[in-house]
């Protein structure tokens, strides 16, 4: 199976910058989110990545917005100058 890679950065409007990079085939093999955007607590990026990686290509943006924001929840985490919809919008960018 080929692997393909993929990254996307994006300026978020009145917010931060975010770059998601990512090694796919039929699903997400490895992903990685950096930027200058502020995440609370930290280690919630360790959670956001388990859930990203593995997912089914393609993938159901509106399900996993809501799946992103449940963890978010979950953790009692903040994302701060991006949301999780941005997330979603930049890894799906990356994936073209």
């Amino acid at each position: 199976m080929t692997h393909k890679t993929g990254s996307a950065t994006r300026k978020i409007p009145a917010g931060k910058l975010v770059r998601v990079d990512v090694i796919y085939s039929d699903r997400i093999d490895t992903v990685k989110i950096t930027g200058d955007f502020f995440l609370h607590p930290e280690e919630t990026l360790d959670e956001i990545l388990k859930l990203l990686t593995g997912q089914t290509l393609p993938l159901d943006s509106q399900a996993l917005t809501h799946q992103l924001e449940a963890l978010l929840a979950q953790h009692d985490a903040q994302l701060i100058g991006a949301s999780s919809q941005d997330i979603v919008e930049i890894l799906l960018e990356a994936l073209q």
